[in-house]
């Protein structure tokens, strides 16, 4: 039985080493499996080099002739007047602007509105009315020259010599964009929705190559045609209104007796100087003028030089600037070019000093009407002079050169800026007055010029 068992063991010990044999060849790899969900994003690796440069695209269209005030925006439709830096802004810091500030809203504003002569140029739409030729006036024929900006008139009711008066209803007493300018439905950018262009805004006075302004002098007593004051194409617009408003030709007459301290040119005549035309003349002597008239533009060479970041257009603060100067006087660094200003003031002033010690300057807003005081007659403030009305004949009534004298005077000191405005025809009407009422020449400029 044992034996039986040993073998049973054997044999079966026998298999197991007959079923062990060499190891197979691996089976061919079977197709992939279907893709696993992606996993999270891995960190950003760093950046790699900037590659070449691409081709130049095509040029895009042009864009607005817009400019940008220093500090302003870029928007085309700013400018040249709404920019921090534009027209606007310049005109809010003239003296147009003050004036209208202090007054508005005052009583003094009906003083140059309603229907009288001071809204011819006081009022805003003042301009607009002459230039039509609509003014007011007595009998049936106004202002010869009206258009062209006359304002004196002789009456076919009294035969006397008159002034035009305003028209229109409004009572703002303001020179604005609107005074000077034509702004209608097709030319004006705020309506048309159109960028500025040079021209939209058009003067309303006439500025072509021939079209002369007109003073008030007339060319003889008891006729009222006015003076052709000059062409100064844009800068006929300042004549309209800076100019003395009185004929001085049939405003002296042989015995002056002065009734009011208003006697005389109104203020800012500066027109009457430049033109080198609206003094008083002395019989027998010529008068000339310096080379400052023969300026295109006339006051708008030196009072609105072009402001390059507003498209080139004036400066409309109307402050005369000396850069202007420069193109003539180099290195200029003021108005009082190699000392002559202070010498024409110094004239102005020796006229001024004769005037008030024969008693026809004063300061004083009633009577008793005082000659200028010691320290008045010192200040070189000569546009806050008034004329002495004549009272128990003192000042005693001037003969027409005496009365000549005094409203050089007053021309002089309220439109010659020093004499920087027409220098040649200052000196002269400083010498001619000095000379009458004194007999001698001014100390300041002993000859003629």
């Amino acid at each position: 039985m044992a034996k039986i068992r040993f073998f049973s063991l054997a044999l079966a010990a026998l298999s197991l080493v007959a079923c062990t044999g060499d190891d197979g060849k691996n089976g061919e790899r079977g197709p992939a499996g279907p893709s696993g969900e992606a996993g999270p994003p891995g960190k950003q690796g760093p950046e790699g080099p900037q590659g070449p440069e691409g081709p130049e695209g095509p040029q895009g269209p042009a864009g607005h002739d817009g400019v940008s005030p220093e500090g302003g925006l870029t928007v085309s439709c700013m400018s040249p007047c709404h920019g921090f830096s534009g027209i606007v802004e310049q005109w809010k810091t003239s003296t147009h602007y003050a004036t209208f500030i202090e007054n508005v809203g005052t009583d003094e504003v009906d003083s140059w509105t309603g229907q009288k002569s001071c809204a011819n140029c006081h009022a805003i739409d003042g301009i607009k009315y002459r230039v039509e030729g609509d003014v007011g006036y007595k009998g049936t024929t106004g202002p010869v020259h009206g258009t062209s900006g006359q304002l004196n008139y002789k009456s076919s009711v009294d035969n006397k010599i008159s002034e035009a008066t305003y028209v229109g209803k409004a009572s703002v007493a303001q020179v604005h964009c609107t005074t000077c300018h034509k702004v209608e439905d097709a030319t004006d950018p705020h309506r048309t929705g159109a960028d500025f262009t040079a021209g939209s805004f058009p003067l309303l006075v006439p500025n072509g190559d021939d079209d002369q302004t007109i003073i008030e002098k007339s060319s003889a007593v008891g006729v009222s045609d006015g003076t052709e004051g000059g062409n100064y194409r844009n800068g006929n617009a300042c004549f309209w209104c800076h100019k003395s408003r009185k004929d001085v030709t049939n405003y002296i007459v042989a015995t002056q007796t002065i009734t009011s301290t208003s006697w005389g040119p109104h203020n800012a005549p500066h027109a009457d100087i430049y033109s080198g035309k609206g003094g008083y003349h002395y019989a027998g002597l010529a008068y000339k003028s310096s080379t400052h008239q023969g300026f295109t533009d006339g006051c708008v060479r030196c009072h609105m030089p072009s402001v390059a970041i507003n498209q080139g257009v004036g400066d409309h603060s109307f402050r005369p600037q000396v850069s202007a100067c420069e193109s003539c006087h180099a290195n200029a660094e003021d108005f009082d070019i190699a000392g002559g200003q202070t010498e024409m003031i110094e004239g102005i002033q020796e006229l001024r000093v004769a005037l008030n010690t024969a008693g026809y300057l004063t300061r004083s807003e009633s009577s008793p009407y005082l000659p200028l005081s010691p320290e008045q007659l010192g200040d070189r403030e000569f546009d806050l002079d008034k004329a002495r009305p004549s009272a128990a004949n003192v000042p005693p009534p001037a003969n027409a050169d005496t009365a000549g004298a005094l409203y050089n005077y007053f021309l002089l000191g309220r439109g010659s800026a020093g004499g920087i405005h027409n220098p040649v025809y200052t000196r002269e009407l400083i010498y001619d007055s000095v000379k009458f009422l004194t007999g001698n020449p001014p100390v300041s400029q002993p000859s003629r010029p």
